[in-house]
């Protein structure tokens, strides 16, 4: 029986079981696992805001941080209060949040121009988008929050200009970019006004870009980021702003290896997402350029696509989640072209040796799974891997009886692998890394200090996982210190006093060793 958007009543709830599915699978040992990479870094600058009682100048171990403005550290703020701790749950739950925003918001914009069908279809592929879905959504950084904003604010150039509801059109978009700027700099300027100009010339109305309106969007703009500077200069001088994010700008416009990043980019981000890339040799046929100009909406993706990427695409120093904004736009617009596929001989086989691979793999694995040594940290391994078994005996079933299309299946398989992730990995990223043990030695000092004076001495310079736990702690700021008193210091070999001393820790960091002393 067919329902909406040409979906059985038993593919409708596949498709709603695996995005429960799913969610389960972002969520489970989020928190179990350090902080790591650029997390630390992102989550001391919140509470550094919190315990200087000021949210306007942001602050890395007490010096100025010019390098990302403070947006997205509000919501780990926000969300350190919601949950009443400074945990990692906590940190990472804002990205998590933000993943599964972009699915679902590209499922609403999608369904309304598209259809059921198309918008199901895109949004499991964005939310399956195989380098989001296997790392950035399990980590606490900004780049997730940023995407979701930016794409937001695509969705409304569309929308509202469809509606010429110019007003609302521009005001959402100058503030959504606005606030895009306070989260991560200036990379939403080429957002914004490439999408503009892409939307108002592909949509023949550039004369409302004289409009009263526009100009309202942009007095907009410019209340919210000179409201933020000013309140700014109440406390701190802004001009350190301008030098650092003109200057990060313009480095990712380097010419060095123009010629291996113009062939790599793309390939790279064609790999990220997987597995809407999969669709591509289905639209080996006649016709496609005519399809894709006769829907207004995706040619409108594809051009606002094109036109954004290429920023990054001749820029050296780019990085694919610089981009992850764009992916929704690609992912409609294939999953636009997969519904109007004709239906060819080849396409079945296509799809049924492709799935067929990615079911044999997981199927011969997973028996393996409980006797790995390296996997000796997880526990109860066996019945994960009962479980996970069982599912995929589903999947085949309802591969083999044709119960489920095959593009359908693949999501499945993926929020499947995305689960067995969840369950194995923060498991040994909690016991094995560096960073684990850079938590444990943050904690102990955080403890050992307690109530007693405790500094980072001239330029020192630590993991700053290391130090978000011990900031956590105490909840203080580690600041900087140019002289020894009584109490707790960091120092190299080279500032050691020469008064009485008592060492109490050595570490490294970048292989140079760090004392943690006590001064009588």
């Amino acid at each position: 029986m067919m329902q909406e958007g040409g979906f059985s009543r038993l593919e409708s709830s596949y498709i709603l079981g695996v995005f429960v599915l799913l969610v389960v699978a972002l969520f489970v040992n989020l928190g179990i696992y350090p902080l790591f990479l650029e997390e630390p870094r992102r989550g001391l600058i919140a509470l550094e805001m919190i315990f200087r009682d000021n949210w306007w100048v942001p602050t890395q171990t007490g010096d100025l941080y010019f390098r990302k403005p403070p947006v997205y550290n509000w919501t780990l703020i926000l969300s350190y209060k919601l949950f009443g701790e400074y945990s990692e749950f906590a940190t990472r739950v804002v990205s998590v949040v933000s993943f599964i925003g972009m699915g679902i918001s590209t499922f609403l914009f999608a369904r309304r121009y598209l259809g059921f069908r198309v918008a199901a279809l895109s949004a499991l592929g964005v939310l399956t988008s195989v380098d989001i879905l296997f790392y950035f959504s399990s980590l606490g950084e900004i780049d997730l929050f940023y995407s979701w904003l930016t794409l937001l604010s695509f969705f409304a150039l569309y929308h509202y200009g469809e509606k010429e509801r110019y007003w609302q059109l521009f005001l959402i978009v100058y503030g959504l970019s606005a606030v895009g700027i306070l989260t991560k700099g200036l990379s939403s300027v080429p957002f914004l006004g490439i999408s503009v100009l892409v939307y108002f010339l592909y949509a023949r109305k550039f004369r409302k870009l004289l409009s009263l309106a526009h100009f309202g969007g942009i007095a907009l703009f410019v209340l919210i980021l000179g409201g933020y500077f000013y309140m700014y200069s109440q406390y701190e001088d802004p001009s350190g702003w301008w030098s650092t994010l003109v200057g990060e700008s313009a480095g990712r416009a380097g010419s060095g290896g123009l010629l291996k990043h113009l062939l790599d980019f793309p390939l790279e981000n064609l790999k990220n997402v997987l597995p809407a890339t999969l669709l591509v040799p289905l639209f080996l046929s006649k016709g496609l350029s005519k399809r894709i100009k006769d829907q207004k909406l995706v040619m409108f993706l594809f051009l606002l696509f094109l036109a954004n990427f290429l920023v990054y695409w001749v820029s050296v120093d780019a990085k694919s989640r610089y981009v992850y904004a764009l992916y929704p736009l690609l992912i409609v617009g294939f999953s636009y072209l997969y519904t109007l596929r004709e239906e060819r001989p080849w396409h079945d086989k296509y799809w049924r040796i492709l799935i067929c691979i990615c079911l044999v793999i997981p199927t011969l694995g997973l028996p393996v799974f409980p006797f790995l040594d390296l996997l000796d940290v997880v526990d109860n391994r066996i019945w994960m891997s009962l479980g996970l078994m069982c599912y995929i005996a589903l999947l085949w079933w309802l591969f083999l009886k044709r119960k489920v299309r095959p593009y359908l299946i693949l999501f499945g398989l993926l929020i499947m692998a995305r689960l067995w992730f969840s369950m194995v990995v923060p498991v040994t990223r909690a016991e094995t890394t560096g960073a684990a043990e850079d938590k444990a030695l943050g904690r102990e000092i955080a403890a050992m200090s307690e109530g007693e004076v405790l500094y980072r001495y001239g330029d020192v310079r630590m993991s700053l996982t290391i130090v978000y736990y011990i900031e956590a702690g105490r909840e203080e700021v580690l600041r900087q210190t140019n002289r020894f008193e009584k109490g707790y210091f960091f120092c190299y070999q080279e500032d050691l006093p020469e008064r009485s001393y008592e060492l109490i820790e050595e570490f490294h960091y970048h292989q140079k060793p760090i004392f943690l002393i006590r001064v009588d």
